[in-house]
């Protein structure tokens, strides 16, 4: 379970535009996401989501799936039932997108924290846009067994076809509704969607 732990932390540590990463440190579950402690984490220029520019409300939208399956399949990983075919099913997933996923995060890391974004990690955008640290507030009603049972078969869906949705290609699932902008995590099997995320001004 170690080594399936490190392979998440890896994955994620992988996509990160800089050196101070903590992907040889063995996280347990969701904490794959959260390496960086309070007292490192970096003072972002921006807060929360980028209502009045699409392209880059855009990633943060793609950010929160990546961000949200990331969490998901780190707590499947520790249910023996669900941990093998998770694992393997984000495996093939990661591979695909991963390219995209480290675009995203480039991105990102220059909008949220300007000079400073070859520093940023991971947990440090989750924290910009408010994103949280464990799965089980967004699954409601639902349990973690049946979401977890669900997963392998939600994965290679067009939702998470982070690549061509950044592309905005015609075959992919839009990322964005019109009307309103739905959590990051909804997209999630067994997941609930939250109201829409509003845009905050530069932390002062």
């Amino acid at each position: 379970m170690i080594f399936v732990q490190r392979f998440l932390a890896c994955a994620l540590c992988a996509l990160l535009p800089g050196a101070a990463q903590a992907a040889d440190a063995p996280l347990d579950g969701a904490a794959a996401t959260t390496a960086a402690s309070p007292a490192e984490a970096l003072k972002s220029e921006r807060k929360g989501y980028a209502i009045d520019q699409p392209r880059i409300l855009l990633r943060q939208r793609l950010f929160g799936r990546a961000h949200g399956l990331t969490l998901l399949t780190a707590a499947c990983l520790d249910l023996p039932a669900y941990s093998k075919s998770v694992q393997d099913a984000y495996a093939t997933w990661h591979a695909q997108q991963g390219g995209t996923i480290a675009t995203i995060v480039q991105d990102l890391a220059d909008y949220y924290f300007g000079r400073r974004a070859n520093e940023a990690q991971w947990s440090d955008l989750s924290r910009a846009m408010n994103l949280p640290d464990t799965i089980q507030p967004a699954l409601g009603e639902v349990t973690l067994h049946a979401a977890c049972a669900s997963l392998p078969e939600a994965i290679p869906r067009q939702r998470y076809a982070l690549d061509k949705l950044l592309a905005g290609a015609a075959d992919a699932e839009p990322a964005l509704n019109d009307a309103a902008v739905a959590s990051p995590l909804s997209g999630i099997p067994g997941t609930q969607s939250a109201p829409a995320p509003t845009s905050q001004k530069p932390a002062e």
